[in-house]
């Protein structure tokens, strides 16, 4: 697997580079704060007679905002993709947004800046990185467990809100003895009592009443390992510990919004072969599973990703965890004895088949884009403006795939 690291380089390398196209990404990981760019940065305005292969490199510009899911990316489109100006002479412009999720947000943003959608999985590539040593551990590793369930909650201000509601029932329901919980009182936004107390979250009025009450038993924030969690525990996680419980409870990034958008954490119980409910937007459990993975309706009730309410979604993740934890000891492990086959089934899918489905759809959404911006020429017709932009995906993909 590709590092992480040289992401946009290997992209710009195999995709923007041969067409003379610029690359434009952020940096540091996770943030808009500076812009980097990849290839030609700039035309010589005195130049009226310029060559094709500037005149490509001028049309082509690939913007990755792959990282994060979108929100108001408005000011930043505006400062990245509006101040971002062609060569006066050049008729062409061809501005693609290379992006991780599928949302009518994003459709907008496109039709307003006029932009080519290039949709990938970017944190299946990021997860692809992150644990590609655990395919190398001891198998005897995945065996034993010593908790019910397991259940990360590191920011819960604003978006993340959810979670806080999903943790007040846990303690209401005095489920937090039979897991690890994490979940933080305080995050860089500020404190659950001001999260509660802010009317423009989305968290129902029901979910803000549990919270105060339960929140206010805890004496200081529940942990797993780390009292002061950091944004890199999702690179660095410990195998031990994601195999230190049974089921896992993937609290997502995106809960609230209408979109298909999931992170490196719905891999974690994928790479410990651990089954998972998955708090996230509606539709996502089926999202995951058009990409090849299974998941656990054999065992648990997952009528919850259909539920638009997101009061009632949380709820009814509750209950099955709740179910869960009063199986018993012996009921647990025979459960666990019967998911065998699916485990080892998505284990083995995320190691061995799963980079060459997202790598495929990379490229065929790539190869989607030139032939919206070719509109049906063919090779050896165009003109001096209205060039044809041709690229082989064939050895793409398998360079990719390697």
């Amino acid at each position: 697997m590709f590092s992480l690291d040289r992401f946009y380089n290997i992209l710009h390398s195999n995709f923007i580079q041969p067409l003379r196209g610029q690359s434009h990404y952020f940096y540091p990981f996770g943030t808009y704060d500076q812009t980097l760019f990849l290839g030609l940065d700039k035309f010589n305005s005195n130049q009226h007679h310029l060559s094709k292969e500037i005149k490509i490199g001028g049309a082509i510009k690939c913007y990755y905002f792959d990282q994060e899911p979108f929100y108001n990316l408005t000011p930043i489109l505006d400062r990245v993709v509006k101040s971002t100006t062609d060569h006066p002479t050049l008729t062409k412009k061809i501005h693609i947004l290379a992006n991780s999720e599928i949302s009518e947000l994003k459709t907008q943003y496109c039709k307003q800046y006029k932009l080519y959608d290039w949709y990938y999985f970017f944190h299946g590539f990021a997860a692809l990185d992150w644990y590609r040593d655990f395919e190398y551990a001891n198998p005897t590793v995945f065996d034993n467990y010593q908790k019910v369930f397991i259940c990360y909650n590191h920011l819960t201000s604003k978006l993340r809100s959810y979670r806080l509601h999903l943790v007040s029932n846990l303690i209401e329901q005095d489920l937090v003895k039979y897991g690890h919980v994490s979940l933080s009182l305080t995050d860089p936004y500020g404190s659950w009592q001001e999260t509660v107390a802010d009317q423009d979250n989305p968290l129902d009025h029901r979910a803000r009443s549990k919270i105060t009450e339960s929140l206010n038993t805890l004496k200081g924030p529940l942990t797993i390992e780390h009292d002061v969690p950091t944004g890199s525990m999702s690179a660095n996680v410990s195998l031990d510990q994601l195999t230190s419980a049974l089921w896992h409870v993937v609290t997502e990034t995106i809960y609230y919004d209408d979109k298909l958008h999931l992170t490196e954490k719905v891999f974690k119980p994928i790479v410990a072969k651990r089954p998972f409910i998955l708090a996230a937007a509606p539709g996502n459990l089926a999202y995951l599973k058009r990409y090849g993975f299974k998941t656990f309706d054999q065992w648990i009730d997952e009528s919850y990703d259909l539920e638009p309410d997101h009061y009632i979604r949380i709820e009814k993740i509750t209950a099955e965890i709740n179910r869960l934890c009063n199986l018993g000891p012996d009921k647990l492990k025979q459960i666990h004895r019967e998911m065998q086959a699916v485990l080892e089934y998505n284990y083995q899918f995320f190691y061995q088949g799963f980079k060459t489905v997202i790598v495929d759809e990379m490229c065929k959404n790539f190869d989607n884009i030139l032939c919206q911006v070719n509109n049906g020429r063919q090779p050896n017709n165009h003109s001096a403006y209205h060039q044809r932009y041709e690229l082989d995906m064939e050895p793409v993909k398998q360079r990719l795939i390697r």
